[in-house]
């Protein structure tokens, strides 16, 4: 039975050999040079995104790379049987091996299927809040202070904001548009206050993800500059029109009107409670080790 699975385990050792090979030049060079930094780095805008998508393509290559190779698997152990072992040919034989290469392949290819899907939306999430960052960058000329993909618990504050006018979570969120032909018509959303009515649907989830998120923030800075810390909810729509026709406590704005937030009036800081709150963001959101890190060398030996 062991001499039917010989032509799978070849093509095991095919594909297991060179990603063994790679994993030991990595290895090798991190035992011989270390990385120039000696701090960690500040998040990016997305990370926790780029991560996960970074994940899901390893898969989803190694899914494809697979793919291809189950028939031939199949076929090769089936003729191993018939040429080596000397077992006559029958449709029951066949019939089993079909439907052995069948259900091995819909299985790898649903799985590949899943994976395509959640890494389309992840990646309207991630450019989404890539583009939001970069808007939000350019607002640290006018003296604000920005942090990206902070870490919570059990969660990420997309982008966090600190400026004399308060403190802002800001929640970004990448909806793609109905192509229908109908110019603003198909970019434009309308928040009335309790709701986000965009032109084919409507979602009120992202409001209370904001208010849930700027509420775990204000507590916590409170804590950790030792006085009270306002925080204000927004919610960022990038490539949209927002048509504002209500009042609500979350802020709605477009990927371009992020310099809005500077002229909201939401709470007067002063520069040294400032200083403070900068301070424990850097901390909270500089937890990004450079390769070659004397810290991932410790860790690996």
């Amino acid at each position: 039975m062991l001499i039917a699975l010989i032509p799978a385990l070849i093509v095991l050792v095919f594909m297991l050999v060179p990603v063994g090979f790679i994993l030991f030049v990595q290895q090798r060079q991190r035992k011989q040079k270390r990385s120039p930094l000696s701090r960690d780095l500040l998040r990016s805008p997305g990370q926790s995104l780029r991560k996960r998508l970074d994940e899901l393509n390893w898969d989803m290559a190694g899914n494809l790379i697979f793919l291809p190779m189950i028939p031939l698997m199949i076929y090769s152990i089936h003729l191993t049987q018939t040429y080596v072992l000397g077992r006559p040919e029958s449709i029951l034989r066949i019939s089993i091996s079909v439907a052995a290469g069948v259900l091995a392949w819909s299985f790898v290819f649903f799985r590949t299927y899943k994976s395509a899907h959640t890494i389309w939306k992840l990646r309207l999430g991630y450019e989404a809040e890539l583009a939001m960052g970069q808007e939000l960058d350019q607002l640290m000329r006018k003296g604000a202070v920005v942090f990206h993909d902070m870490p919570a618990e059990g969660f990420n504050i997309d982008h966090a904001l600190v400026a004399p006018n308060g403190v802002f979570a800001i929640e970004t969120k990448g909806r793609s548009k109905p192509n229908r032909n109908r110019g603003k018509g198909d970019a434009n959303v309308i928040y009335d206050g309790k709701a986000l009515n965009f032109p084919t649907w409507t979602e009120s989830q992202p409001l209370e993800q904001a208010r849930s998120q700027a509420k775990w923030l204000s507590k916590w800075l409170s804590s950790a500059v030792g006085e009270p810390v306002s925080v204000k909810p927004v919610l960022a729509l990038p490539g949209w029109f927002v048509d504002r026709k209500g009042r609500s406590d979350v802020m709605v704005i477009s990927g371009r009107e992020s310099y809005s937030i500077l002229s909201t009036r939401h709470e007067t800081l002063s520069p040294s409670l400032i200083q403070r709150i900068e301070h424990q963001m850097d901390q909270r959101c500089r937890d990004v080790e450079p390769t070659l890190s004397a810290k991932q060398q410790e860790a690996k030996f």
